[in-house]
């Protein structure tokens, strides 16, 4: 199916939330860091992905992989790292 018959065919179904797949992706990173301020978009978001077959699956995926990275938490640089860039920094400060 080529992407013009299926945006055809995309436009003529209803869509969950009242809100299409492009406008929930183009919202995506921003409902998923909760920085979304109309709590009425929210909601239209949340239903689509509920019912969507299609942008839901995406959804999941960086829902998953951001829990992942939020998982693995911070490490700091070793003693040597640190102090190299340290001196680094206060060379070229000294420099200009």
């Amino acid at each position: 199916m080529t992407g013009f018959i299926r945006d055809i065919i995309a436009k003529m179904m209803p869509q969950p939330g009242g809100i299409d797949c492009g406008g929930v992706m183009a919202q995506l990173y921003e409902y998923l860091d909760g920085e979304l301020d109309d709590p009425a978009l929210q909601e239209k978001i949340r239903a689509h992905l509920e019912k969507c077959r299609r942008c839901y699956p995406r959804y999941n995926f960086e829902k998953a992989f951001l829990h992942f990275v939020s998982d693995q938490g911070h490490t700091n640089a070793p003693p040597e790292l640190r102090r190299k860039i340290f001196q680094s920094l206060l060379e070229e400060e000294s420099q200009d």
